[in-house]
């Protein structure tokens, strides 16, 4: 089997020659690379540095490839081109300020974080989003709406050039919520659904508006295998927003987004959000959605009570993070033994870290924690020394 056949084979419930260590870029788990620190943490305990994966905000990863050689991983591949683009942006200001970095943007947007965070990364203190109010809302639309669009011709060839391809391919839909917290943050969201529901409305219009020009055309030509968006919708109880809210302001984009997947053969709709999927998923199904990831284990999901409720949902993650950092190594296998066969047994899992690799894990218990886990997957990929 190659990487393409034997992700569908997990994705449709059939048997692989072997259970990838499959991940995505937003929430990697143990397959796709860590920030700079944690990359510099787990060379100083003795990983090779000609390892790549290193992880930089704002500019990308650098040889994510010689990581997934090495620690055996892998995941899906991307178009590598937009079909709009030419937005005018916002200029933004930077200044330290009593040890902390701020972020100053001409669209009114107030962040504060930690110094070195692009290579750190903690969650920056958003001081005042960019849409306030309807006069904001205008202005960040006006400046984030592209102003070019690839030719049909165009977009035929560089389709072309996928069609013949051995791994899975991933295109990015939208997602709602996502966007209107990422805008306005999750309090002034969550008081706009009440106090300006038809400015909720219009922001999730242009979002439409951007989906068929940039998302849909790209599902329909390339019939992808996954298509996939992040909206980070839930904490640790639950939902940020009710049901009759989901569906009011962002059942329309799961519904066309998911439709369209769905008509071209799709075998995966995948959603990235962390905190507790447990009221989300059903939700989230009844639009056509069957994954959620990475299912973060000290938000009190359970992948068991899970798989019983939604016998064809696809699952990504649950095995806890902070396993392989110093001290935990006596975690390890009990955190793989315990969920890992059980849930392969049922079909349609990849099992993964829970999030990312923090900046206190060791490379020896990183290949304390790969060793076991493909050894449990049948998964010979990887040049990492096996450790028990």
């Amino acid at each position: 089997m190659n990487d393409r056949e034997r992700f569908q084979a997990v994705a449709r419930f059939e048997r692989p020659d072997y259970v990838p260590i499959f991940s995505f870029s937003g929430a990697p788990g143990m397959g796709g690379g860590c920030m700079k620190k944690t990359h510099d943490r787990l060379v100083q305990t003795g990983m090779p540095s000609h390892v790549g994966g290193c992880w930089h905000l704002g500019q990308g990863v650098r040889d994510l490839e010689s990581w997934r050689h090495f620690w055996g991983t892998t995941g899906p591949m991307g178009t590598g081109f937009s079909l709009a683009w030419g937005a005018e942006g916002f200029k933004t200001t930077k200044k330290i300020e009593n040890g902390f970095e701020i972020i100053e943007s001409e669209n009114g947007a107030i962040t504060r974080q930690v110094i070195d965070n692009d290579i750190t990364y903690s969650m920056p203190e958003f001081v005042r989003y960019p849409v306030r109010d309807r006069e904001s809302w205008e202005f960040f639309k006006e400046r984030s709406t592209p102003r070019e669009a690839m030719p049909l011709e165009e977009m035929e060839q560089r389709c072309q050039v996928l069609d013949a391809r051995d791994v899975p391919l991933a295109v990015g839909g939208w997602g709602a919520y996502g966007f209107l917290r990422g805008v306005m943050g999750p309090e002034g969201i969550s008081l706009a659904f009440y106090d300006d529901p038809q400015l909720v409305h219009d922001i999730v219009a242009w979002c439409l508006e951007q989906l068929r020009k940039s998302s849909i055309p790209l599902i329909e030509r390339l019939k992808p295998e996954i298509v996939c968006w992040g909206e980070d919708l839930c904490y640790n109880h639950g939902m940020l927003l009710s049901p009759s809210q989901f569906h009011e302001f962002c059942g329309g984009v799961y519904r066309e987004q998911c439709d369209c997947a769905r008509a071209n053969g799709v075998d995966m709709i995948a959603v990235d959000t962390d905190g507790n999927i447990m009221e989300f998923t059903g939700m989230a199904e009844s639009y056509g959605v069957n994954t959620i990831y990475p299912c973060e284990v000290k938000a009190g999901n359970d992948l068991f009570a899970l798989r019983r409720e939604h016998p064809d949902f696809l699952f990504m993650g649950w095995l806890e993070k902070e396993c392989i950092n110093e001290g935990n190594e006596q975690m390890i296998e009990p955190e793989i033994m315990n969920k890992v066969p059980p849930l392969l047994e049922k079909g349609g899992y990849f099992p993964n870290g829970d999030h990312g690799i923090q900046p206190w894990a060791t490379y020896p218990n990183l290949c304390k924690f790969m060793t076991i886990l493909h050894e449990v997957c049948d998964n010979p990929e990887g040049t990492f020394p096996r450790i028990r």
